[in-house]
């Protein structure tokens, strides 16, 4: 045997290794089997243990299942109107933002007018009862000497000094709340949508006649639901000390009229229509989602002044500035266009339609302005009323249709395309659908030319290199061989030349634009829908 394995040490050694190799394999596996034998058992273990609980727990029965589903079904519907509320809000944006400053409990630093009727708001006076005496009255609404400290959840909503009598005053000379103590007005926007709601109601009763008429005091009740609206929003919370109630309404009247002048002020930012504090408190009824509405009269007078403000304006682009009988052509073709008379009074029908179609013609001017449109050549609103989505014409969502031609550079037309698309963000919703582009007639002969002229270098390159025997950049080509070239040859060349000069990087005219140079006079054509959703609207329009 050990002469076998000196004979064969290399096999011996060979069969060494084999045996210990093998012996570290069969660990490895045996380790391994027994990693899994443990995963598999603890598999089996969870799914006797999931078996258990699942036939422990009993099934939901047909009622909870149905409160589920409605619950779950009622989050989703929320969302929805969550996610509709971008489409055609323009206001939305500015109430938020309200919203946002009148809960913060930090102080506003407003060097903005406010609106006299909302700071330091009176509380009304109460009647007294037939045969109830004046003086009991007082006496039940007299404030206790010593009011109590005030509580941690007074505390949060009402940062309150413990003399009841020390109110919010005005500045004599910047009629600016010279003391506004830390209060906290805790709205959402569905809340407050709910309380107009219900104000409305109170005030417009359900009618079965289907005519729509403006009233004459459309105004003045306009201006009632706003204040209520107005006195439900500062009046203080149970958390709030009676005898501090009253210190409660002073101050959230003052902290709402700083936070409602910074709302006035974004909103002048896009109308050109003078924002005073009647229409602002308009277009925040409108946020909340009732339509802004005015008597026929009145919706002329907002028609002609808005038409003497883009006269007057830059806010169209393109205007010709030295032809004022152009220029006033244009802005009344953009204005009046096809749907409105400028002589007539509008029918009732067409009043809410006027007002929103004039805050989308004004956000699509400013769009254009603000993309550096050269010119608005026409405007065409297709479907004035609006049109729904779909066959039911009470649809949630209307569509109006404007069809825009202007001439701009492509880079001025892809930035007007951007800011369409990008509406969303301050809850606009435009869908693009159809853009078309043309070229003036000048533009098309000068790039014929420029073609022309391009293949005429092209071809005297192409005869001056056949002659030479050779191609451009090519190496020196032996003159014996050329001339020894029949002529399909000599002509296969040449195609080659020319193939090779329109193709090869190198070429000083490799890449050249030969027609579309002139990029600052397309004209371009867009048809474009704007999305209004409709259907939480506390009136039907």
């Amino acid at each position: 045997m050990k002469q076998f394995i000196l004979k064969n040490i290399v096999l011996a050694v060979i069969l060494a290794l084999t045996l210990v190799g093998s012996i570290v394999l069969m660990v490895f596996c045996e380790g391994k089997r027994r990693t899994v034998t443990e995963s598999m058992a603890t598999i089996d273990e969870n799914a006797r243990i999931i078996e258990s609980i699942d036939s422990a727990r009993k099934p939901n029965s047909v009622e909870e299942s149905e409160t589920k589903i409605k619950a779950d079904t009622e989050v989703l519907s929320k969302k929805n109107v969550q996610i509709y509320r971008h489409f055609g809000k323009p206001y939305r944006p500015a109430l938020l933002k309200l919203l946002k400053n009148i809960a913060s409990p930090a102080e506003l630093k407003v060097e903005l007018p406010l609106d006299p009727s909302l700071v330091a708001k009176p509380k009304p006076k109460v009647e007294p009862e037939e045969g109830e005496e004046e003086g009991e009255e007082e006496v039940a609404d007299a404030k206790p000497a010593t009011p109590e400290p005030p509580t941690d959840e007074e505390k949060a909503v009402f940062e309150c000094a413990l003399d009841s009598g020390n109110m919010v005053k005005l500045d004599p000379e910047t009629k600016q709340p010279a003391d506004v103590r830390r209060v906290v007005l805790s709205f959402d926007e569905d809340t407050l949508r709910g309380m107009l709601a219900d104000l409305y109601k109170e005030i417009h009763q359900e009618s079965e006649d289907d005519t729509f008429v403006i009233p004459d005091t459309i105004q003045s009740e306009r201006s009632q639901l706003f204040e209520k609206l107005f006195n439900q929003i500062i009046e203080a919370p149970e958390v709030v000390n009676p005898a501090r109630a009253e210190d409660f309404r002073k101050a959230a009247a003052a902290k709402f009229a700083q936070a409602f002048a910074i709302f006035r002020e974004d909103v002048q930012a896009h109308t050109l229509e003078n924002v005073n504090d009647r229409v602002a408190h308009e277009l925040f009824l409108d946020a909340l989602g009732l339509p802004r509405l005015m008597r026929q009269r009145d919706c002329k007078n907002y028609i002609d002044f808005l038409y003497e403000k883009y006269l007057a304006s830059d806010v169209i682009p393109g205007l010709p500035e030295d032809d004022p009988i152009e220029r006033e052509r244009l802005v009344q073709d953009f204005i009046y266009g096809k749907n409105l008379n400028r002589q007539a009074l509008p029918v009732p029908e067409m009043v809410i339609p006027i007002i929103r179609n004039f805050q989308i013609k004004e956000d699509l001017f400013r769009r254009m302005k603000d993309a550096g449109i050269k010119q608005l050549l026409s405007m065409n609103a297709g479907v004035f009323y609006g049109s729904t989505m779909d066959s039911d014409a009470e649809g949630p969502i209307l569509s109006f249709t404007y069809t825009l031609e202007m001439t701009a550079s492509m880079d001025a037309i892809n930035a007007f395309i951007n800011s369409l698309q990008g509406a969303y963000k301050t809850d606009r919703v435009y869908v693009i659908n159809d853009i078309k582009f043309s070229a003036p007639y000048e533009d098309l002969i000068n790039a014929n030319a420029v073609v022309a002229s391009h293949t005429d270098s092209l071809g005297t390159t192409v005869r001056r290199t056949t002659a030479q025997g050779g191609i451009p950049g090519a190496p020196p080509a032996d003159n014996n061989a050329t001339q020894q070239q029949t002529a399909a040859e000599q002509a296969a060349a040449a195609l080659s030349t020319s193939t090779y000069d329109l193709t090869d990087p190198h070429h000083p005219e490799y890449g050249k634009v030969l027609v579309g140079e002139v990029r600052d006079e397309i004209k371009c054509t867009i048809v474009v829908n704007y999305l209004f959703y409709r259907a939480d609207n506390i009136t039907p329009q």
